[in-house]
């Protein structure tokens, strides 16, 4: 599942979920705008924070598309 996808279904707020995560909330941004691929320490927070819903394959599986 993307973490766009996953934000939206959960009516959780990109601010709010970088806080959860304690990351800046232009990480996030970023990373839903496709201007960053997240570092695998990142990647294990958001899966994390997720309940393993956003993995590390959604990141590549984008990243490949684009």
């Amino acid at each position: 599942m993307k973490l766009e996808q996953y934000l939206k279904e959960n009516d959780i707020k990109p601010v709010a979920f970088a806080a959860a995560i304690d990351v800046a909330p232009s990480t996030i941004t970023r990373i839903l705008r496709r201007e960053r691929t997240p570092q695998i320490d990142l990647v294990a927070k958001i899966k994390a924070a997720t309940g393993g819903q956003v993995t590390m394959e959604d990141f590549l599986a984008a990243e490949t598309a684009a």
